[in-house]
C-alpha cells in the first residue's frame, strides 16, 4: 500500500521531473507499494520483466550470475529505478536484482509504463535522463576496469560516497565488503589489500564503516576519479 510519506521519495526519481503532478497522480494509479524483506529477489536474470521497480527504502543490488558464481553490478538505493532498459526493450532481464536490506519497493506494471511513456513526453523524457545516466555508469565502471588499479577502484569508489567539500568524514559502505569486491571486479584478498594500501591516506576502519580523515588528499592520488552520478549520487 502506499503511504504518504512515499510520496516525495516518487517526485526525487528523475523518471518524474519533468511530469506534472495531475499526469503523476494517473500514472501512480497503475502502481503499488511492497515492502519486502532483506534477500528477496525482485527480478531474476533471463525472465521478461512484468513491472518496472522504485527503490522507496532500503538498498537493492543487481548480480549477473554466471556458471560458477555471481557477482554484484551496482547498487540502486531510495529514489532510483532499476532495470529500467529490459523494461522499456520488453527483453529479458541481464541481470538479478536482490534486497540487500528490508525495503519499500514501488511496482509500476511495465506494460503499462511503456504505454505511459510513449503519451507522456515529460515521462520519456525521464527514461531518456535515466537510460544516459545508465550509459554513463557503465562507461565508468569500463574505464575504471581497463585504467585503473584495484587501490585506484577503491579511492574512486569512497570518493563517490564522500560530499565533495568535506574535511574528515565517516561513510558507510552501500554493502559487506565481499559484495563491494564484486563491484570493483577484485577478489576480497585484493580488496583488503587495497585498504590496507589507503591506509597511510587516512582512510581506516572496518565493517561497513571507513573513516576518511582527509577526502582532499585521497582525491589527489585517485585523479578526481569519482564520477558525481555513481552510486545514486545527485
Amino acid at each position: 500500500m502506499m503511504r504518504t510519506t512515499d510520496l516525495p521519495l516518487i517526485r526525487r526519481s528523475r523518471l518524474f521531473g519533468a511530469v506534472s503532478e495531475t499526469d503523476l497522480a494517473a500514472m501512480l494509479a497503475t502502481c503499488f507499494v511492497q515492502t519486502l524483506p532483506k534477500g528477496t529477489i525482485a527480478c531474476h536474470q533471463g525472465e521478461k520483466p512484468e513491472f518496472l521497480h522504485i527503490v522507496l527504502s532500503g538498498r537493492v543490488g543487481l548480480f549477473a550470475e554466471g556458471p560458477r558464481e555471481e557477482v554484484l553490478i551496482e547498487f540502486f538505493g531510495p529514489s532510483d529505478s532499476f532495470v529500467l532498459p529490459a523494461v522499456m526493450m520488453d527483453a529479458p532481464y541481464l541481470v538479478t536484482t536482490r534486497l540487500l536490506d528490508e525495503g519499500r519497493i514501488l511496482f509500476w506494471p511495465a506494460a503499462a509504463f511503456r504505454a505511459q511513456v510513449r503519451a507522456n513526453g515529460g515521462l520519456a523524457y525521464g527514461a531518456s535522463l535515466l537510460l544516459s545516466r545508465y550509459w554513463r555508469t557503465l562507461i565508468g565502471q569500463i574505464k575504471d576496469l581497463k585504467l585503473l588499479s584495484a587501490i585506484e577502484r577503491l579511492s574512486a569508489f569512497l570518493l563517490a560516497l564522500t560530499p565533495r567539500d568535506t574535511g574528515p568524514v565517516t561513510v558507510t559502505l552501500p554493502g559487506g565488503r565481499r559484495l563491494i569486491a564484486g563491484r570493483l571486479g577484485v577478489t576480497p584478498q585484493s580488496l583488503s589489500r587495497a585498504f590496507a594500501a589507503l591506509r597511510p591516506l587516512g582512510v581506516t576502519g572496518s565493517g561497513r564503516d571507513v573513516s576518511i580523515s582527509d577526502p582532499a588528499r585521497l582525491r589527489q592520488f585517485g585523479g578526481g576519479s569519482a564520477l558525481p552520478d555513481r552510486l545514486g549520487r545527485r
